[in-house]
């Protein structure tokens, strides 16, 4: 009866939804909020969690954070429920433009899963459009990971892999040993990353320090290895 009176108010009335989020302080955030939405809300913090949380609570919907500290990634989890459970709608809810920046191993979104930045939530009533696009099997309308705009997207893998690593404050020297690779490579590849971003390493402004700050713009800062 109330999901017949209150339909605009209540979007989420009747539904199940598993956050899965490392940081409490956020996924306290969003639980809340989507509870007074009508939501009916589980929270876990990592894969393992999720894992036994979709088979106690059988979520309609999970909203997902790709970077889950030590582990498998949201990513991750998202590809092993796209097959083993094609029936919960996916949406990953991400501070990065794309998986490449996230530095994850898996670079592509499964099909029928949403991509959302975080930047772009200004409101839960956004956020709640959103979940009901990936609810009616209209995931392809939320892929804010196509989006080739932001500045990262000029760099290869690569080099993309090297600038988040400039952006942690590591030296050339260990940038080498994190990608088994000779100095004399990595040297190249910043200065690849430096004439991709337009950075002159002659004029007054550091190119390194540039660089480091427009990954974080795009993409905040990266946690240390």
């Amino acid at each position: 009866m109330e999901a017949d009176i209150y339909p605009d108010d209540m979007p989420g009335l009747g539904r199940r939804l598993l956050v899965v989020e490392d940081d409490p302080f956020t996924a306290s955030l969003l639980a809340d909020a989507l509870v007074v939405h009508g939501f009916e809300v589980r929270v876990a913090a990592d894969v393992l969690e999720a894992r036994r949380a979709v088979k106690i609570f059988d979520p309609d919907v999970a909203l997902i954070d790709i970077a889950l500290g030590v582990g498998p990634s949201g990513l991750d989890l998202a590809h092993a429920l796209s097959k083993q459970r094609p029936d919960i709608a996916l949406l990953i809810l991400t501070k990065y433009p794309d998986a490449r920046t996230a530095g994850v191993s898996i670079d592509e979104v499964p099909k029928g899963c949403g991509f959302l930045r975080k930047d772009k939530v200004r409101d839960t009533e956004y956020l709640l459009a959103q979940l009901e696009s990936v609810l009616s099997d209209q995931s392809e309308q939320v892929r804010d990971d196509l989006d080739t705009v932001h500045a990262l997207a000029v760099l290869s893998p690569r080099q993309l892999e090297v600038l988040r690593l400039i952006a942690m404050g590591y030296t050339n020297e260990f940038i080498a040993q994190c990608t088994d690779s000779g100095l004399s490579s990595v040297e190249r590849w910043v200065m690849q990353v430096f004439r991709a971003l337009g950075l002159d390493s002659r004029g007054n402004i550091n190119p390194r320090v540039e660089a480091a700050r427009i990954f974080i713009a795009a993409s905040s800062l990266p946690e240390r290895l």
